[in-house]
């Protein structure tokens, strides 16, 4: 009897095992299913420059592989293209430009490509433009809107919005994990979104004088008082004839050639000044953000301890 006893027992223990081991087996191939699923495709991604790359791998993270054409604004602004640079993106399976007129070329390019494999992405779709003060031209085409779109946040939300659609409708199985990425990346800009409107919230009694269209979405994002300087006719600046009766006035500058030529009218009038960055493509959307915050709050605080 207790022999018979002793064997039942036995029995269970070694059921329980076995169910255990069977368990912890079908986990194991269900962890390995998901994996084959996330690697279940890898898209070549391939972007107009280092700004856009940066902005596909917030959302791509590692799961493809994602590179840029150009390295600097130079090249991408007088690129020439080539049959063979043609064939050479027609084999991507994405490629993303900044559109607006950013890269002059590029409506030329596309008509030329072959898109039966590659998909074309224009991250300005959506954006609503704005349009060059002074004429902009490119070879024998006069350039309309102004590409530097992405100095209004807003527009940089958007433009991240187009690229992560962009990657589901090519890897729709993995459709959450990029909208879960894309939800992280524009959480982390609004971090710096409310930094910055914050110190801009500071500065209403400022009228902010400027001669570069491409400062023009940061003016208008910020709601900044704003006086644009253009040159007439002569090649003279009309700046004088614009600040004479007005106070409080702050130049806004990223060329410091526009700087040095109005340099005159800056000392006489007193004007304050600002380096504001805008993107060239070769340096991180964050980190220009990050900076342009930062200088306009050192400028705020140094005027704060004057008074």
């Amino acid at each position: 009897m207790k022999n018979a006893i002793l064997l039942f027992l036995c029995m269970i223990l070694l059921s329980g095992c076995s169910y255990k081991m069977q368990n912890e087996s079908v986990k194991s191939d269900s962890n390995e299913v998901k994996m084959e699923t996330r690697k279940d495709i890898e898209l070549n991604i391939v972007t107009t420059d280092k700004l856009l790359c940066n902005m596909v791998k917030s959302i791509s993270k590692n799961m493809h592989s994602v590179d840029y054409i150009f390295k600097s604004r130079i090249d991408e602004e007088n690129f020439q293209f080539t049959s063979d640079s043609l064939n050479n993106i027609a084999k991507k399976d994405l490629f993303i430009y900044m559109g607006a007129g950013f890269e002059p070329w590029i409506d030329d390019f596309i008509d030329k490509l072959n898109k039966s494999k590659v998909g074309v992405i224009n991250v300005s779709r959506g954006v609503k433009l704005l349009s060059y003060n002074k004429e902009v031209k490119y070879k024998n085409t006069t350039l309309k809107d102004n590409g530097y779109y992405l100095m209004n946040i807003d527009n940089y939300k958007i433009a991240l919005l187009n690229i992560k659609n962009s990657i589901q409708d090519k890897d729709p199985k993995n459709r959450d994990l990029y909208q879960k990425n894309f939800s992280e990346a524009v959480k982390n800009i609004e971090i710096h979104e409310k930094d910055l409107k914050t110190v801009v919230s500071k500065l209403t009694d400022c009228n902010f004088v400027f001669a570069e269209d491409e400062m023009n979405y940061f003016i208008k994002y910020n709601g900044f008082k704003s006086i644009y300087t253009v040159k007439d006719s002569n090649g003279k600046w009309d700046l004088e004839a614009k600040v004479k009766d007005l106070k409080n006035l702050v130049f806004l500058y990223n060329d410091p050639a526009v700087l040095q030529e109005n340099a005159d009218i800056i000392k006489k009038y007193n004007i304050k000044t600002v380096n504001i960055k805008i993107y060239n493509g070769e340096i991180n959307y964050e980190d220009i953000l990050k900076y342009n915050i930062e200088t306009l709050k050192k400028f705020y605080e140094s005027e704060a301890a004057k008074k």
